[in-house]
């Protein structure tokens, strides 16, 4: 019998477990026995711990990923370049003068330093990460009620998604390595590991970044998450969590310009 032909039992009022399991053993079993954590987490009340402890761990892993990322001069340059192509480009459309664009162009040299880089990166990724939590939850829960019929709370959604967030510390691990390997921000394991030279600047790039396996092992996590939980079938939950990330990233690259 196949995952999606498993028939998913409702709820029950009386299911919570008599003795959970720690903190430890449920972020442990993100990576071992991510059902299990479902599974207990199914008819518990909502414990700010489960998304909370993730969300932090997640932070610091990025704050080192941003550290190191702009810590290679290369990176630097190429930031840099994209800059000073963007104000020339500016510059021949007829939107700024010459002397504007040298004003933006020192402006602009003071500020991408390494060290300015690290602490506006950083604090912007950690932003992003928080902010990421609550919007995904927000879009998992409206689907989740609009699509799939089915009524969680808010945060028992904010719960799930903040376990499944804990991926995202090995996820940035791998791209700081792969990062230093490529010395381009645009390195994950995804297909642009196999072009020479990807760049920020080009959505095709962009979209083949998307393509992160690590991501995608991410999303079936959370959509198990989804389907215990939420007592709906996996490829309902996979359609909808799925669905939700791509939305967003597609649409954020979209309005990025190039």
């Amino acid at each position: 019998m196949s995952m999606d032909d498993t028939p998913i039992s409702p709820p029950s009022a009386g299911g919570a477990p008599s003795e959970p399991s720690s903190l430890t053993d449920r972020l442990a079993n993100v990576f071992c026995a991510p059902g299990e954590v479902f599974e207990e987490i199914r008819n518990a009340p909502v414990l700010a711990s489960n998304w909370l402890v993730p969300l932090l761990l997640a932070c610091i892993a990025t704050v080192i990923y941003i550290s190191i990322a702009f810590s290679q001069p290369a990176i630097l340059r190429d930031l840099q370049e994209q800059q000073q192509h963007a104000i020339q480009k500016k510059i021949t459309a007829g939107k700024i003068t010459q002397a504007q664009a040298d004003q933006a162009a020192a402006m602009t040299e003071r500020f991408m330093t390494p060290t300015m880089m690290k602490i506006f990166g950083s604090a912007g990724a950690v932003l992003t990460s928080v902010a990421g939590l609550f919007l995904m939850g927000l879009g998992v829960w409206l689907a989740l009620k609009w699509c799939a019929g089915a009524k969680l709370p808010y945060m028992k959604v904010i719960e799930i998604c903040g376990l499944a967030l804990l991926i995202d510390v090995p996820q940035k691990l791998i791209r700081m390595c792969l990062v230093l390997w490529k010395e381009n921000l645009l390195a994950t394991a995804s297909p642009t590991l196999l072009l020479a030279h990807a760049s920020t600047a080009n959505k095709a790039h962009v979209f083949l970044s998307m393509i992160d396996v690590i991501d995608f092992w991410w999303l079936a996590v959370l959509s198990l998450g989804v389907s215990k939980v939420a007592a709906i079938r996996y490829r309902t939950a996979a359609f909808i969590t799925f669905g939700v990330w791509y939305g967003f990233r597609i649409i954020a690259a979209l309005l990025t310009p190039s």
